[in-house]
């Protein structure tokens, strides 16, 4: 929304309160970091550069599987108006993920079952942080993810051509 909208981001902070076993395992320093610089990487690739600011990740294992994660971005509006966005978000990951593997299996055995196999690019929409040279931008991981799905559907139907 932000480069789509030419805002230029200031900073980007955040708190991410984990319970479950995204908790426990983020407890960890050097997977928080590894987590931290997956999302840095994106909001770069996305913004056109790094913004200033951390994400704190903390572990309260009575979450259990629920998140609270927020958000505090500082930008720049129209004529340089410094504005302040902030989210809170809290949620269940396994209600929100389950949908997303569940889709996420089905198109990678489609895939399969027309000889593409390891790491498919089209599949960027459902990572953070996706291997390969990809888009970063999620409309643009989205419409490469459609485009992919069609060609899968063309070719079980008989229409596409086999790659």
């Amino acid at each position: 929304m932000f480069a789509q909208r030419a805002l230029t981001v200031r900073a980007w902070s955040g708190t991410n309160l984990l319970g479950g076993g995204d908790g426990a395992a983020l407890a960890d320093p050097a997977a928080a970091a590894a987590k931290n610089a997956g999302k840095e990487r994106v909001l770069a690739d996305t913004l056109g550069a790094a913004p200033e600011g951390e994400v704190h990740i903390d572990d309260v294992p009575a979450l259990g599987d629920w998140k609270t994660a927020w958000d505090h971005i500082a930008f720049d509006g129209f004529l340089g108006s410094r504005m302040i966005l902030q989210t809170i978000w809290q949620g269940c990951d396994s209600a929100l993920a389950a949908p997303l593997v569940l889709d996420l299996a089905r198109l990678v055995l489609r895939a399969r079952e027309r000889g593409l196999s390891g790491p498919l690019r089209e599949l960027g929409f459902y990572f953070k942080d996706p291997v390969g040279d990809g888009p970063s931008a999620l409309a643009e991981q989205y419409t490469e993810l459609k485009r992919f799905a069609e060609r899968l559907r063309a070719d079980a139907d008989g229409r596409g051509v086999r790659r």
